[in-house]
């Protein structure tokens, strides 16, 4: 039996990482796009390293994956803080990377994916379904994306291809708090890790073909974070 193929962003580390070792786990050849891989990410079919802004590398990189069964995006940047003190820079980084990149590339390989009847995991946020003070670029941001997913399911259903959005909240293991003074607090409950969000896509690409839960919050049981201790 042919082998599925997985195209994941942001697998060099957290989130994306975690789905793509799990992916193998499951018989995908997984092609991974990110920066710089870790020492044991052998399992890939090929590691991609790129910078996803970089849009016609992007393609150029991925025009030779002839078949596509599932697309995850799960790249991810954020710059918290008050909004009046986001930079340009800070702004444009995180719209390409967590909105941009995910639509070109969706919009890119959905021929391949109708071809195969496929599925688009887009990875967003729980703060793309609430007010986010300190965090307002970012939450609009992922707020877009699950807006995409939930208009592009209701375009692509009748082709057989699925949309779905995974919401995750405070996970630790991650480069997404690299730019916060805060983190996910350390007590038992208060964090998710990368290993369960992975957990979750797999129940969703094991779902029997005809039914698809189309959107997921993965939540820790308690809601805690804490300051940063000397740039930690």
């Amino acid at each position: 039996m042919e082998l599925k193929t997985a195209i994941v962003t942001g697998a060099s580390s957290g989130i994306g990482f975690a789905i793509s070792r799990m992916l193998t786990e499951e018989g995908y050849r997984v092609f991974g796009i990110g920066r710089i891989f870790p020492d044991d990410s052998g399992f890939f079919e090929q590691r991609l390293s790129l910078d996803l802004r970089d849009t016609d590398i992007l393609l150029n990189k991925i025009s030779g994956i002839k078949k596509v069964d599932l697309l995850v995006n799960a790249a991810g940047s954020a710059y918290y803080g008050l909004a009046e003190f986001n930079t340009p820079d800070q702004i444009k980084e995180m719209c390409r990377t967590d909105l941009e990149a995910p639509m070109i590339l969706t919009c890119s390989l959905l021929p391949r994916l109708k071809d195969s009847r496929g599925m688009v995991i887009n990875i967003a946020s729980v703060t793309s379904t609430r007010i986010n003070t300190h965090g307002a670029a970012y939450g609009a941001l992922k707020a877009g994306l699950r807006s995409f997913g939930r208009s592009l399911y209701e375009e692509v259903r009748k082709s057989g291809v699925r949309v779905i959005t995974v919401c995750p909240d405070l996970t630790a293991g991650t480069k997404l708090y690299r730019n916060a003074d805060f983190k996910p607090s350390e007590e038992d409950g208060c964090f998710l890790t990368p290993e369960d969000t992975a957990e979750c896509v797999r129940d969703i690409i094991n779902m029997r073909e005809g039914a698809v839960v189309t959107e997921v919050e993965v939540r820790p049981q308690f809601n805690r974070i804490e300051k940063k201790r000397n740039g930690s």
